[in-house]
């Protein structure tokens, strides 16, 4: 591993980056609330190995001591600090230069600032294998290339495994390596460091092939098959005319779906600094590669660089437009646009070398980020807060209707949002696909609140074979928010629509 020597000024960075990570996910914590999987998760122990998600699956069963699923939150959120604070240690040791750690700080901050990635950390059980998935892939790059050929080998197992163990706690980060390697070849165009350049991302691709064959191998095992069956059944996309076209439209569907995602001020702050960005490389190609005594043909592989935030950004997405037919352009799958969000922070320390303006172009950002973090926070909480007592009705009335625990109950909709959720979305689109009323949850919240009724069926999604004439029904409730009806020896739940 490359020097990570442990200095007074370190001990500050690990300090503050620890507490400015706090403060950017106490929200979450103080909200404490389920969140639509964390539901199933409590109700019935489902852990992550279905997706293919093996590591954050065993690390919970541990902390569990148990070989199901309980909950533990705030635990997993708070666990995730450490872990968080490593990757920005690493960050700073391989890119930053400057050496006041308050700026150090906010530089390195760059990669949790990912507002898809604020977005999982809604879920309380999920948030130690999103660390995880991050930080494993920072570690190759802070691994040295060692001399000696005998221990090469050892070297890219060592980078391969922990691309694989990221990838076992969660497969959508995998462009974060991507990312990692564009700014690696970036920053050593900056400091001139051109000795191995091409050889080391031929290397980085060497080690991504390896895992990704290595995990894929791991899935074929029988009795990872059977547990990981929805990972294991993955396909890519056919290498044909046709194959192509539709890559081509996930990943312009993906693209829109970013853009449209973010609010008014997000974009402000990321068209600057994607312009800073963008200045930057192009002059720097220009004042140290067009000068540089390396062959011509490197420098022209070189002007690569120019492009590196197009690049970037598109590794947030590109790995996982490659997915055949269960491709969805869903914000779930974006943590690593935190390969983007890592360049943006970065590239303002290499540019700028005056601390003051470096102080005032990353404050307002860092100060905004913290803002939209305390909105997410608190909209989880207001939503909770507004569905709590509706559902507490809910089972009120079917736990006074019916004592009979093989009582099905047939619902159709889904609860209303909350009047502050339909304000908060017009700001914030990322929000309007956050689900906190989605009816293939509701059947754990109802036994999570205490529902005696073991049976439930969404008939909206899973309908009967006959139609219900509720208007013969016997009428339980009806209320604002919904009706209850008999129906023969069961239940039927509507939902009214706002």
């Amino acid at each position: 591993m490359q020097d990570l020597k442990i200095t007074t000024e370190d001990k500050s960075f690990i300090l503050l980056f620890a507490g400015l990570t706090l403060l950017y996910v106490l929200p979450m914590i103080i909200a404490n609330c389920p969140y639509n999987d964390d539901y199933c998760r409590i109700m019935t122990g489902n852990s992550w190995d279905d997706d293919g998600r093996l590591l954050p699956s065993q690390i919970m069963r541990f902390l569990m001591h148990a070989t199901t699923i309980y909950t533990p939150a705030p635990l997993p959120l708070l666990l995730s600090i450490p872990v968080f604070t490593f990757g920005g240690l690493l960050i700073k040791k391989l890119f930053i230069d400057v050496d006041n750690p308050y700026i150090s700080t906010i530089l390195a901050f760059g990669f949790i600032f990912n507002p898809f990635l604020l977005r999982l950390f809604i879920y309380q059980l999920d948030s130690l294998g999103l660390s995880l998935s991050l930080v494993l892939l920072i570690v190759p790059f802070a691994l040295k290339m060692p001399q000696n050929t005998k221990k090469i080998f050892r070297y890219h197992a060592a980078c391969a495994l922990c691309i694989f163990l990221s990838i076992n706690s969660y497969q959508a980060s995998l462009g974060f390596f991507m990312a990692l390697a564009v700014i690696e070849f970036v920053h050593s165009i900056y400091k001139n460091e051109y000795e191995g350049i091409f050889k080391t991302i031929a290397n980085r691709i060497l080690q991504l092939v390896l895992a990704f064959i290595a995990y894929k191998l791991f899935l074929k095992l029988f009795f990872i098959a059977n547990i990981a069956r929805r990972a294991a059944k993955s396909q890519t996309l056919d290498l044909s005319e046709n194959g192509l076209h539709l890559f081509l439209e996930n990943c312009r569907a993906m693209s829109a779906l970013i853009f449209s995602s973010l609010s008014q001020q997000q974009i402000i702050f990321f068209s600057l600094l994607l312009i800073i960005s963008i200045v930057f490389v192009a002059y720097t190609y220009k004042k140290n590669v067009l000068t540089a005594d390396i062959a011509p043909v490197f420098k022209i592989i070189s002007s690569l660089a120019v492009l590196a935030p197009l690049i970037i950004f598109s590794f947030s997405f590109i790995h996982m437009a490659v997915i055949k037919e269960s491709f969805k352009s869903s914000l779930q799958v974006l943590t690593s646009f935190s390969g983007i969000t890592a360049f943006l922070f970065l590239v303002p320390g290499w540019a700028i070398k005056n601390k003051k303006i470096l102080c005032w172009l990353l404050a307002p950002v860092m100060l905004s980020g913290l803002g939209f973090s305390y909105l997410a926070g608190n909209l989880v909480k207001v939503e909770h807060d507004y569905h709590q007592p509706i559902i507490s009705s809910i089972v009120s009335k079917i736990n006074d209707a019916t004592s009979d625990k093989e009582t099905t109950l047939y619902y159709s909709g889904n609860l209303q949002n909350s009047h502050y959720f339909h304000r908060l979305v017009e700001t914030f689109p990322i929000f309007r696909p956050l689900d906190t009323n989605a009816p293939w949850a509701f059947k754990y919240q109802l036994p999570y609140y205490g529902c005696g009724v073991r049976n439930y069926r969404d008939i909206e999604h899973n309908p009967l074979k006959t139609a219900i004439n509720t208007s013969d029904l016997p009428l339980i409730a009806d209320t604002f928010h919904y009706t209850l009806y008999k129906y023969n020896s069961d239940l039927l739940l509507i939902f009214k629509k706002p």
